[in-house]
């Protein structure tokens, strides 16, 4: 039976994923994935959807999960007409080309993984959702910088945005930063960033707990304000590989719940404040040491002064 008015366009959104002789092959292999195929929508392989609160029957499509199905795609305009659309993960798969800002201006998106495909173009700096959790981009090839226009309403919401592995560049913006108050990771690692670390920013956000700011081209000092005064959240800390130069400040062993602190491969100097070192920092690298060998744990975090390691 033919698909009748809202229930036609949804499939209409949906299979504008299906592109070329790929995408054919592909939704051959799935159920529904076809116009009048017969199949509601809302058993279409990877389609979650929500029954009217009303009690009817109307249903509207609240989520698409395709990560690793080898979907060979572009996303499309017509994705942002899923006005319900909270969640999108099509993690793992061949999709290419750029984030259309119909689809970053989704009202009700709560999460968007995109993770490990090939999308490029600009990283979107308007998101429309003021409920957007978690925005993962990670391993792209996305342009452009990190967020910089302090009204859009997802710094807001945003406890988790990953975009490491791309190819962003430019200064992180701290006016920008501080209108994210419920973040927890921020991921950047492996990009082009360059400038000061916002620390003042950064310490100033109650819950951060994770923050990955290696392999980019930060430079000057480890800001001391990133250890505010009563805010010690911050679990791990990564900015080696970076131009970074000064010494650690003493403020850092506030961070009492800090287990990975990682700054090799940059300028710094001077000695490290002995109360950070502590068996519980960098742990990890104790693993391969038999229990009875003694430890230095200041070596773990930084090389001894006057020396070198390999790693910088």
């Amino acid at each position: 039976m033919p698909a009748k008015g809202s229930d036609r366009d949804e499939q209409q959104a949906l299979l504008s994923l299906i592109q070329k002789v790929e995408g054919e092959e592909w939704a051959s292999t799935k159920k529904g994935w076809k116009l009048n195929s017969g199949v509601p929508v809302c058993e279409w392989e990877g389609i979650g959807c929500r029954v009217s609160v009303n009690g009817g029957s109307t249903a509207t499509i609240t989520s698409i999960n395709l990560d690793n199905q080898g979907l060979s795609a572009t996303l499309t305009s017509e994705l942002g007409s899923l006005k319900d659309l909270e969640e999108l993960n099509l993690k793992g798969n061949l999709i290419s080309g750029s984030i259309p800002q119909e689809v970053a201006n989704l009202e009700k998106l709560f999460s968007l993984d995109l993770t490990n495909n090939q999308v490029s173009g600009s990283l979107p700096q308007w998101w429309g959702s003021f409920s957007l959790n978690k925005l993962f981009l990670a391993q792209n090839q996305l342009t452009g910088e990190f967020f910089h226009n302090i009204y859009s309403p997802h710094l807001q919401s945003m406890q988790e945005v990953r975009l490491e592995n791309n190819k962003l560049v430019g200064t992180l913006d701290g006016t920008t930063i501080m209108q994210m108050q419920k973040i927890e990771t921020i991921s950047l690692s492996q990009n082009d960033f360059s400038g000061l670390i916002p620390g003042f920013q950064l310490g100033s956000l109650p819950g951060l707990k994770f923050l990955y700011l290696d392999n980019n081209e930060f430079v000057g000092p480890l800001p001391s304000q990133l250890a505010q005064s009563g805010k010690s959240s911050l679990e791990e800390i990564w900015v080696q590989s970076n131009s970074l130069s000064g010494t650690v400040p003493a403020s850092y062993v506030r961070f009492d719940m800090l287990h990975d602190f990682f700054i090799d491969g940059n300028k710094l100097t001077g000695a490290l404040p002995l109360q950070l070192c502590s068996a519980k920092l960098n742990n990890d690298f104790f693993n391969t040491l038999p229990p009875d060998a003694e430890r230095n744990y200041c070596e773990y975090i930084a090389c001894p002064a006057g020396s070198v390691g390999k790693e910088g």
